[in-house]
């Protein structure tokens, strides 16, 4: 499968991706994900992939529009800060960062462009602040 999209996308087929997660949690472990597929094609091929899942902007466009919300009256929660606090920064949403998945505490100093507003160290302790 690799290989057919490596020479789909040599012979001019466009590079798309849904997310870039970089890994997906399944029992005893972790998989690459989608990110580390676009990673990969990246380093080949010398560019990106779009990317419409979260952080896009093409992604929270159509969330505020779904939910019928304005920025700032919308909040994400996730474990991740590159993909779930992402797309929050710039647009006015408010970004929860959940300790229990991917991102830790080491991580926030090493994103500082996907600084959470709210740290909770799981989702008990976020029903706690709210």
């Amino acid at each position: 499968k690799l290989r057919v999209l490596h020479d789909a996308v040599r012979n001019g087929a466009e590079l798309l991706a849904v997310n870039c997660d970089l890994v997906c949690p399944v029992p005893g472990g972790d998989i690459p994900d989608c990110g580390s597929m676009a990673a990969l094609f990246q380093a080949i091929h010398g560019f990106p992939p779009e990317t419409f899942g979260k952080p896009s902007r093409r992604a929270l466009d159509f969330i505020l529009r779904r939910a019928g919300r304005a920025a700032h009256e919308t909040g994400f929660v996730g474990d991740r800060l590159y993909t779930d606090v992402a797309i929050a920064a710039g647009s006015g949403a408010v970004s929860v960062l959940v300790l229990s998945g991917e991102s830790g505490p080491e991580d926030i100093a090493l994103c500082p462009e996907a600084c959470p507003d709210v740290i909770a160290e799981d989702l008990g302790a976020l029903a706690t602040l709210l």
